[in-house]
């Protein structure tokens, strides 16, 4: 699995002496449980990773359980209001582009 370049070059930022170690257990995440292999879906990864592997294991165990869980949790704010959630994030694109024109869905 090849990862495009903006989600190689978070890795690296994010997970520094560790990437190499994000790598693998991403790969090894998309190698057993295949849809998480959409590029939206491991950018929301990354992102709640929050630069920890601890964490980047728990928000794939959540993706596997449901992808939507972390898109939501990654791309949305005001999540706990009841009809508040409001799309901040839209990780189908590269980071850098990921908070800007951004629509509901």
């Amino acid at each position: 699995m090849d990862f495009k370049t903006d989600i190689e070059n978070r890795i690296k930022i994010d997970f520094g002496e560790k990437s190499s170690e994000a790598f693998k257990i991403l790969k090894a995440a998309i190698r057993k449980t295949d849809y998480l292999k959409t590029d939206r879906v491991i950018r929301c990864i990354i992102f709640l990773s929050e630069k920890s592997i601890e964490k980047l294991n728990q928000n794939i165990e959540l993706a596997t359980v449901d992808t939507r869980d972390v898109m939501y949790l990654a791309e949305y704010i005001n999540r706990e209001e009841f009809g508040s959630a409001k799309r901040v994030r839209d990780f189908n694109k590269v980071f850098e582009d990921s908070e800007t024109n951004v629509m509901e869905n």
